[in-house]
């Protein structure tokens, strides 16, 4: 194929919701017909808006379906900074190699509601709180600070320079003129 010999590999990235739709089945079918160098990652926060995972799917292991279609399929722990990255690296690996795709399903939480609109009444309160205490921003400083590979003051200085970056970036969308209508869509 006209890609072979070619380093990218493309990280196609939604969510569980996504995953009982013809087009996904699809888009797993093709990039195996052509063993893409693509890694699609399912980002499994047991709800797809306000809907249970676990109430919308015949199976609720998404992982499963790409070996239905000849791909590698994995499941992962999406709380873990450290598995994810691992399991990332093994597929960029395989479509590196000429293996084709492979479907990660990264099981995860998202810790607020869908959209401003959703006001985040349908999830169990405990639910919530279990999620809460497996936070995987919160686990990997604590990672890193026990393992002597940051410290608080690196930490700090990193968030800072995030929030200045976010912030860089609202004041220059806020300042930039309106596009002319001819340079949408």
């Amino acid at each position: 194929m006209w890609f072979q010999g070619c380093d990218e590999v493309t990280l196609a990235f939604y969510g569980d919701g996504t995953c009982n739709n013809g087009q996904f089945f699809e888009c797993l079918n093709m990039a195996t017909l052509w063993k893409l160098p693509i890694i699609f990652v399912v980002e499994n926060n047991l709800w797809a808006i306000g809907m249970s995972h676990l109430r919308s799917t015949s199976d609720p292991q998404i992982w499963k379906k790409g070996p239905a279609f000849g791909m590698f399929g994995v499941h992962v722990d999406g709380m873990d900074v450290l598995k994810v990255s691992e399991v990332a690296k093994e597929a960029v690996g395989r479509a590196r190699r000429g293996e084709g795709p492979t479907l990660v399903e990264c099981e995860t939480y998202r810790f607020r509601g869908y959209s401003l609109a959703d006001p985040d009444e349908l999830r169990d309160p405990a639910e919530k709180a279990h999620y809460a205490t497996r936070d995987p921003i919160t686990a990997l400083k604590k990672y890193l600070i026990e393992n002597n590979l940051a410290n608080e003051g690196d930490l700090k200085a990193i968030e800072k320079k995030i929030d200045d970056i976010v912030e860089e970036s609202v004041e220059f969308s806020d300042q930039s003129p309106v596009p002319a209508r001819s340079q949408l869509l």
